[in-house]
């Protein structure tokens, strides 16, 4: 009954999407005081198969990748509150909770948890346009091994855009969660326990810049610091504080943006001596996209990320279809995606994955 439900609402999503503009919904809730409301859903279905010595492991299922809505309170579009929450686990969690400000022309300041500098195809890149069906695998690892999954943390940035060209500059607390014991301190004089959890061991900074060239071209670079030695860099000895940088360079960013897509991400992390050696990780990712079918695209993604002089290989091909690009509106707004993808792993098994997942973004 689940599944049935889960695919009959994506059903009745498609139909409003496909008739729907491109824009988030916006309401007005005063002369000077607007809603937007805008989301999107992802159900998926996957084959998985994990190579083992005593025979192969094989998982089918249905789920949900993103069921997710974003609201925006704006203040005379030069300030507001943003709230997302998403759905797919099963629980309402929330993701994004920030407020912002536009402090001058070109000039945006943010305070709250949101996504921090960061590789492009980490949170950066919304999940409605993803060139396949997931992120880059080498892009998820150092999400794993820095703030995690979910790319964000609490803090304050300042992000100047001047035509084609944008950067942006934080300060956030490291830890990667918006969890009372080490993100969202809040306690009080009348608590027994005024640290309630772990000591600060330090803070965070991210940077990040990019340039539109033109022709769809666009390249850019990230660098952080994180002395907080957040708990999941741990191995063992502690938490581990870290330095890390990359950057990209792309030719057609978005799905469906240009007959030929190329994209190119590379990445590097390195961690504190935590007395058992200091650990370097790095990882390269390419992509390569035709648009085939009028509104779809061929696509296949190949990496590598060695952690620790040990290295994985990945690859990702398939095909997505937009209806509604078919009928004239956004690549993003209805695409269905088949994907194939396989780890050649040194560190971890074999593994191969058949995932065909719908879109719906509204």
């Amino acid at each position: 009954m689940y599944r049935l439900t889960v695919f009959l609402a994506a059903a009745a999503l498609a139909v409003l999407a496909l008739t729907s503009s491109a824009s988030a919904q916006r309401i007005a809730l005063a002369p000077d005081l607007d809603l937007e409301l805008a989301g999107g859903v992802q159900p998926r279905v996957s084959l998985g198969v994990q190579e083992a010595p005593g025979g192969d492991a094989v998982r089918y299922g249905t789920g949900l990748r993103r069921a997710r809505i974003q609201a925006r309170v704006l203040y005379r579009d030069r300030a507001g509150v943003e709230y997302d929450v998403d759905g797919a686990s099963g629980s309402v969690e929330s993701v994004d909770l920030f407020a912002f400000a536009t402090l001058a022309d070109g000039v945006q300041m943010r305070v709250g948890y949101f996504p921090m500098a960061q590789p492009r195809g980490g949170v950066l890149t919304p999940y409605i346009v993803l060139d396949a069906v997931d992120r880059a695998a080498v892009v998820e690892r150092w999400l794993g091994g820095t703030l995690g999954g979910d790319g964000r943390d609490l803090g304050v940035d300042v992000t100047y855009s001047r035509g084609p060209a944008l950067a942006t500059v934080a300060l956030h607390n490291g830890a990667g969660t918006f969890g009372r014991a080490e993100g969202n301190y809040r306690e009080g004089l009348s608590s027994p326990d005024l640290i309630n959890g772990p000591e600060t061991a330090g803070v965070a900074g991210s940077a990040a810049v990019a340039v539109h060239l033109g022709a769809g071209v666009e390249v850019g670079a990230f660098g952080s610091v994180n002395g907080a030695a957040p708990a999941r860099t741990d191995r063992g000895d502690g938490g581990r504080d870290y330095v890390t940088g990359g950057g990209h360079l792309y030719w057609g960013a978005e799905p469906g943006s240009q007959p030929v897509r190329l994209k190119l991400d590379a990445l590097a992390l390195r961690y504190a001596d935590d007395g058992a050696g200091v650990q370097e990780d790095a990882g390269v990712s390419a992509l390569g996209a035709v648009r085939v079918l009028g509104a779809g695209e061929v696509f296949v993604r190949g990496e590598q990320y060695t952690s620790s002089r040990v290295t994985d290989r990945y690859l990702t091909a398939g095909l997505s279809y937009s209806p509604s690009a078919a009928l004239g509106g956004p690549y993003q707004r209805a695409r269905l995606t088949l994907a194939y993808q396989l780890r050649d792993g040194d560190a971890v098994p074999d593994a191969h994955l058949v995932i065909l997942q719908g879109q719906i973004a509204f």
